[in-house]
């Protein structure tokens, strides 16, 4: 029996991000960056609804990841996943704002219904998550958050990676990413585009650093090292609507894949955007 996992973008991007990752037994919400109105609109489009989702995995706290989160926190049902540095900063916030949903977090936090990663000693990675047939495991990307990372889930003979809003991808992360089925992978700008256009300075500075984004060319580096022959569907994320175009996106994916030498023949690529994409299976 052909195992089938389901890959779902509801919005990429600035505006918000927010994905579905669909199993046999298991249905994945990867942050919340979009209204709750638009999540159960996406939801219902495949036949689903805010009690189906057995698990929230949360990248960091920019508003453009966790938009909704202060509303799916209230569905105990959903099992919340997320670094001590992203808790620590929604608690105070909520702390500041909503007493009702601090105090919701806190019992949350201590019923271990929102389960904070745990950073392993002398490594980068961080505990995996164990749930149902998944290993889930927790990898550092580098932003200018309080504490971001980036997820591979690995399940019912598929292994999924999902890494956005990162100024790189570290070396020792290859081999865990190594030869996954499915990539969703930061694209996000055009460097040249970017420093043309009419952002403030600083902001370039703050994309173009470690701890900013992944631009066109160091996605598909990235993509050259760890994509094999298990790889099947290849999905660019994040992509600004101000510093990249789509024809950019790939005619660098050829340029540096070619430069590889590596055969990509099989293997669908797809450009995100900040509007839902179709259900891919793996």
């Amino acid at each position: 029996m052909v195992n089938i996992v389901k890959i779902s973008i509801f919005s990429s991007g600035s505006a918000g991000n927010c994905a579905l990752i669909q199993t046999k037994n298991v249905n994945i919400l990867i942050d919340a960056g979009i209204s709750k109105k638009l999540i159960e609109e996406n939801l219902a489009r495949l036949g689903l609804g805010l009690s189906d989702i057995h698990m929230l995995l949360i990248t960091h706290e920019h508003a453009d990841h966790i938009r909704a989160f202060n509303s799916i926190v209230k569905y105990e049902n959903i099992k919340i996943f997320l670094s001590h540095g992203t808790y620590d900063y929604l608690l105070n916030d909520n702390k500041n704002k909503n007493e009702k949903l601090y105090d919701l977090m806190l019992k949350r936090a201590e019923n271990q219904s929102i389960i904070l990663l745990n950073r392993l000693e002398n490594t980068i990675l961080y505990n995996d998550i164990i749930f149902d047939n998944l290993i889930i495991n927790v990898l550092p990307t580098f932003h200018d958050a309080s504490e971001s990372v980036g997820f591979v889930i690995n399940g019912y003979d598929k292994k999924i990676v999902y890494i956005t809003d990162t100024g790189y991808v570290h070396q020792e992360l290859y081999e865990v990413i190594g030869n996954a089925n499915a990539y969703i992978l930061e694209s996000n700008h055009d460097p040249s585009i970017l420093m043309h256009s009419n952002r403030p300075h600083h902001l370039k500075m703050r994309i173009l650093s470690n701890h900013g984004h992944l631009s066109n060319e160091d996605s598909m580096v990235t993509l050259a090292h760890v994509i094999g022959n298990k790889t099947k569907l290849v999905m660019h994320a994040h992509i600004s609507q101000e510093c990249n175009l789509s024809q950019i996106v790939e005619m660098t994916r050829k340029k540096v894949l070619g430069d590889f030498g590596i055969d990509t023949e099989g293997v669908e690529f797809v450009i995100t955007s900040p509007f839902p994409s179709l259900e891919y299976s793996i």
